[in-house]
């Protein structure tokens, strides 16, 4: 293996771990990296278009058609198939990505799913929904453009890590939602069944009630932020010792590696140091909201069961109107949706704050994204040495003796 495909092999590995900004040399294969993002979204689209198509023109439409129980179960099923198809396809995807990246190869397969999304979709849109193909084709094009630079500044490679550190840490969840769900649904069971709430829900319409859900999520992505950004100061100036380097032997940095030596510690720039805390911050989310999901399902099913709908006309003071979720027409009322939003949305605020400071969850969690970073660090220093042609050294890291990073790399590609 060349020096050049062992350098583009570690910059792999890197990316990988969702640290795009520790690599130097310049994304490539854009079109195959954003493979698993056009699959999900044209999936999305396309399922869509097609219950906006089967679900009637109206309300009444809708109910008409949910009597026949065989609608029902169709249009369930293709609701279960929105829930599963997207995820399993994208996932799919980043698998065939991952193959097709090490071949340097795909970009075929890939410009045939970027067709789908800009073609196919808007085609579907209007025979669907009637809407304007030229402008879908816009609309299409500019989503297509976004994911390249996305895939570009590497924010497909943060989200892939983070939503693999987040699957590996489901395990964890059981245990978490033991000790914060119980005085959590104490509170918000109560909550539920007060008049006042049922109210408010009624009288938002759906954009003001994403507004209240975005704040809450707001709040808990800056306490996150600001929690996380501490720590990964406090990692990257404690960790000076050469941390991880059994485990970087079977990893392509182990070509870099000579004997116990490691390398100089060279500064982290800013990009990486926001790296690092936009990998911690992002699963955190991701939990959250799996939190805040499973609230939200409970709170719908617990309100379909306990609910009557002569109940929510005495609080509300009116009928209860047919929900929507994402514009697709739900047989659950749109009062129960804004209820539920609103719970779930307090909830997953109040999950963030307390994992973030509880201790048995820091040691369960946090201890082994801390060690993930710290391998990372070592490996970054072995990845800079070998851009640099520097030895490795045993002395301090230089991040402690105030030495300047070099302003470029050499080697770029």
């Amino acid at each position: 293996m060349t020096d050049e495909h062992r350098i583009e092999a570690v910059e792999q590995w890197f990316r990988r771990r969702g640290l795009p900004a520790v690599v130097r040399g310049r994304p490539a294969h854009l079109l195959v990296r954003t493979a698993p993002a056009v699959v999900f979204i044209a999936a999305w689209q396309l399922l869509t278009a097609l219950l906006s198509a089967v679900d009637g023109e109206t309300d009444a439409d809708f109910d008409r058609l949910l009597e026949s129980d065989l609608f029902a179960l169709g249009y369930g099923g293709l609701l279960l198939g929105l829930v599963v198809l997207p995820g399993l396809g994208s996932w799919l995807a980043a698998r065939w990505v991952r193959r097709k990246l090490v071949e340097r190869g795909g970009a075929g397969p890939a410009a045939a799913m970027a067709a789908v999304l800009v073609i196919v979709v808007p085609v579907a849109g209007w025979v669907a929904e009637g809407k304007s193909v030229p402008l879908g084709l816009v609309i299409q094009l500019a989503i297509l453009a976004g994911l390249f630079g996305a895939a570009f500044v590497g924010v497909g490679s943060i989200v892939g890590w983070a939503l693999r550190a987040a699957f590996r840490q489901i395990r964890l969840l059981g245990e978490l939602t033991s000790r914060v769900l119980p005085l959590l649904l104490l509170f918000t069971v109560f909550g539920f069944f007060t008049t006042e709430i049922w109210q408010v829900g009624a009288a938002l319409p759906r954009a003001r009630m994403w507004l209240v859900v975005g704040l809450f999520a707001a709040v808990a992505v800056v306490f996150l932020l600001a929690m996380l950004k501490a720590e990964v100061t406090t990692l990257t100036q404690s960790r000076t010792v050469p941390i991880g380097l059994d485990k970087l032997r079977e990893t392509p940095l182990a070509s870099f590696m000579t004997g116990s030596e490691h390398a100089e510690r060279l500064p982290l720039t800013k990009l990486e140091r926001a790296n690092m805390t936009l990998v911690l911050v992002l699963t955190q989310v991701l939990q959250t909201l799996v939190v805040a999901t499973v609230m939200f399902v409970f709170f719908v099913i617990f309100g379909i069961i306990a609910v009557q709908h002569s109940v929510i006309k005495a609080w509300i003071g009116r009928d209860p109107t047919s929900g929507t979720l994402f514009g697709i027409q739900l047989p659950i009322p749109q009062e129960l949706l804004h209820v539920s939003l609103f719970i779930a949305a307090f909830s997953g605020l109040y999950f963030a704050a307390s994992t973030v400071t509880d201790a048995k969850y820091r040691s369960a969690y946090f201890d082994p994204l801390a060690d993930h970073l710290a391998v990372s660090l070592v490996a970054r220093d072995l990845y800079l040495a070998h851009l640099l042609g520097e030895p490795r050294r045993t002395e301090p890291a230089a991040e402690h003796r105030g030495t300047a990073p070099p302003t470029e790399i050499a080697g770029n590609r």
